[in-house]
């Protein structure tokens, strides 16, 4: 390795490197040669070599690569030397003060155990061609910005601001070690962007993630909304096609940028879904999944991120592996609320203790085009909603036959986990755009998370959101608004007595007294069942007579006393008032408390 201390780099060449950093997107020319003087000194270095920089200096990348490795710690407390980390390229910055001062490792030994393991990054040469770094140290820089203040922030944030304070503002990171965040902060990119420059692209594949600095920018979509007016019948798009825009702008929206963006307003053929200042972070998708970009982010001024490549953060998980599995739950959870605001079934105001259980129960999966999700006749096990991307469902898998057109926060396959036995598809359905990213849980994850979670209510309110005028009397009873609105309208028709039963028999099954249910018996046989009973209830004789003699002779009262009659007095509500029911206001009424629009038919 050589080491000189005087540039040995014509001026002009010193500048032309310098245009390949994020420094270049704040300098005129004139500043620019001016600030290409502070980088009085050149170290050069060979593939292979390791390189002694020096802490108090920042260096610039000019020409080769540099690799960056620390140590691994094993499961037993040993450590694997020079595991990489991430490799720095023409352009990048090597801020040594933070990486010596921040990421240094240090052993604590406790009881026999590492409990904190933290070493010196290495710096290497890599790469095939020779490598040339030039430095600057910090009272240079300082003396430039002493002359131009207008750059001074830019540059501290570059050289001098610490990263890893601004990497915990980033949610999945909180509670990450220190030591192990400063090893990710020597892992970070600067990455500069002039005004209205777009950083990536809708489809484009996603390998990064964003932190702002400094500056503003826009994620914006399609606005699908005046590009498909050809195939709407008025120029004034209908609520529901509106509707279906609204429900593709949050979800991609959800896929790239977390937190409380503000949306903004459409214009130029684009939406702009929300709007990026400093401390926003986006495009965290793209560390787990590997998924094409849902909407484009353009700056809007100039601006200053710092970046986390993919394959580098992969690395970093190799000595903090629990951060994928936070992120990942972050993401879902993040795209599970934003469905429940659209008013998708069973998310609808689901209680927050149960958001975490179903946001790792769910899986996200991307779709080609044409592929097959379902053919109609199989065996149905999961639930599907569209997150980006369009579904078409059909019959006997003939376009001849095509059912419709599902868009993003539509759902399919739902009745597939509504039948505890193996109930069979009865469509076909085709993923009909380029991508589509669906978001689906299988059967048994939904029976534990909503059935067997000891709410039925809950299971019971996402039945009727898809069952919607389909739905028959259990789901209707299951729920306790729905046994109500069911009493308001049998007492319309004089028949309020079979729910009263109904209800009675439910609560006499749940007893464990007994002394208590025999209360309960002959109170229930004197109110609906005997010859001069007040609310009397239309049982066969044999069932009544048999009630009788185990009531008022036997004295026996078992829970399952009442059941025979229970499920006679159902069958004869589902018979002879639930078709009238699901017709009336008071079902309208009921639907409408749970937040299910219901369409007059």
């Amino acid at each position: 390795m050589k080491r000189k201390k005087k540039a040995v780099i014509p001026l002009e060449t010193l500048c032309d490197y310098l245009k390949h950093t994020p420094f270049d997107q704040y300098l005129t020319p004139v500043t620019l040669s001016e600030f290409a003087s502070c980088f009085d000194e050149v170290v050069k270095s060979r593939p292979g070599k390791e390189i002694a920089l020096d802490p108090h200096k920042v260096y610039v990348v000019c020409q080769g690569e540099v690799d960056l490795s620390t140590s691994y710690p094993e499961v037993e407390g040993k450590v694997e030397a020079k595991g990489f980390l991430c490799r720095k390229r023409r352009g990048d910055i090597i801020n040594v003060t933070q990486t010596e001062r921040d990421v240094k490792r240090r052993m604590t030994v406790k009881i026999g155990k590492v409990i904190d393991v933290a070493e010196d990054i290495i710096t290497t040469g890599s790469g095939e061609a020779d490598i040339v770094l030039v430095s600057s140290t910090m009272k240079s820089l300082n003396d430039f910005t002493a002359v131009h203040p207008e750059l001074a922030a830019p540059i501290e944030a570059i050289c001098i601001s610490s990263i890893e304070d601004r990497l915990l503002t980033i949610s999945f990171l909180k509670g990450v070690p220190r030591s192990k965040l400063n090893v990710l902060a020597a892992m970070c990119r600067y990455e500069a962007f002039d005004a209205n420059q777009v950083v990536f692209s809708e489809n484009s594949i996603g390998t990064k993630l964003y932190l702002v600095l400094s500056g503003t920018a826009q994620v914006v979509a399609k606005d699908k909304m005046s590009s498909s007016r050809d195939v709407e019948s008025s120029s004034r798009p209908t609520s529901s096609y509106k509707r279906a825009i609204e429900k593709s702008i949050v979800l991609q929206r959800s896929f790239e940028c977390g937190g409380n963006q503000k949306p903004l307003l459409s214009s130029a053929g684009e939406v702009t879904i929300a709007e990026l200042t400093t401390g926003s972070f986006f495009g965290e998708t793209a560390l787990v999944f590997d998924i094409g970009r849902t909407c484009s982010v353009k700056t809007s001024e100039k601006s200053l991120f710092l970046t986390i490549d993919r394959t580098d953060f992969r690395n970093f998980l190799r000595i903090c592996h629990t951060i994928e599995a936070t992120l990942t739950t972050s993401i879902k959870k993040r795209m599970v609320s934003k469905l429940s605001s659209l008013g998708i079934p069973f998310l609808t105001g689901i209680p927050e203790e149960m958001l975490t259980s179903l946001a790792t129960s769910v899986s996200i999966q991307e779709v080609p085009m044409d592929h097959v999700i379902f053919r109609q006749e199989d065996v149905g096990d999961a639930f599907y909603i569209i997150v980006h991307g369009s579904v078409r469902v059909e019959t006997n898998h003939n376009e001849e036959n095509n059912l419709g057109t599902l868009g993003p926060g539509q759902y399919f396959g739902e009745m597939s986990i509504l039948f505890s036995d193996e109930h069979t598809r009865n469509a076909t359905a085709v993923v009909s755009s380029d991508k589509t990213i669906l978001l689906s849980i299988d059967k048994d994850s939904f029976q534990r998370i909503f059935v067997s979670s000891n709410n039925p209510v809950l299971a019971a309110e996402f039945e009727l959101r898809v069952l919607k005028h389909s739905a028959n009397l259990k789901h209707v009873l299951a729920h306790p608004l729905g046994v109500t609105s069911f009493r308001d309208f049998l007492e319309k028709e004089h028949a309020g007595e079979n729910i009263d039963f109904w209800s009675a028999a439910e609560d006499f099954s749940s007893c464990t007294c007994e002394s208590v249910r025999m209360e309960k018996a002959k109170s229930m046989w004197l109110l609906f069942c005997a010859d001069y009973a007040d609310r009397q209830v239309n049982l066969p004789h044999s069932m009544s007579a048999k009630l009788d003699e185990y009531i008022n002779t036997k004295n026996q009262c078992d829970p399952e006393l009442f059941d025979a009659a229970r499920k006679e007095i159902f069958k004869l509500m589902e018979r002879d008032n639930f078709a009238r029911y699901k017709n009336s206001t008071e079902f309208s009424d009921f639907m409408s408390r749970l937040g299910i629009l219901m369409l007059r038919v």
